[in-house]
């Protein structure tokens, strides 16, 4: 597989972006106390435009968002990575940043989202 490292690290900046506000919603909505009607909406607004970035590259597979033919590193690294954060991204978007749904769904993708940034930053570092 030729290694371009433009693209490689233009897919771990958009994994580690998604990954970072996942990790800064949970993190936002932590202190339950000093939630205001106006943040639960504003961390919701946020939540579904996370969810629908993480879906919308899920189906091309592709960092274009579209229809193209897939380079190596998305066939193998972007592709799966947003195919399984998206598949497994099952918080619904009116979920209240009170429950513990929040916190359990933005892990899931937080996770997913690490996995997939390990195996992509292991494979550039024994091949760069």
């Amino acid at each position: 597989m030729e290694l371009d490292q433009n693209e490689a690290q233009a897919i771990v900046s958009e994994l580690k972006r998604w990954h970072d506000e996942a990790r800064s919603l949970v993190n936002d909505a932590a202190d339950k106390s000093r939630l205001s009607s106006n943040s639960i909406d504003l961390l919701k607004a946020r939540l579904t435009k996370l969810k629908g970035e993480i879906k919308d590259a899920a189906k091309y597979e592709t960092l274009s968002r579209r229809k193209t033919p897939k380079t190596d590193l998305e066939q193998f690294f972007f592709g799966p990575a947003v195919r399984s954060t998206s598949a497994n991204f099952r918080m619904r978007t009116d979920t209240s940043p009170h429950s513990q749904s929040w916190v359990r769904g933005l892990y899931e993708v937080e996770l997913e989202l690490s996995y997939a940034l390990h195996n992509l930053e292991a494979y550039l570092k024994k091949n760069s």
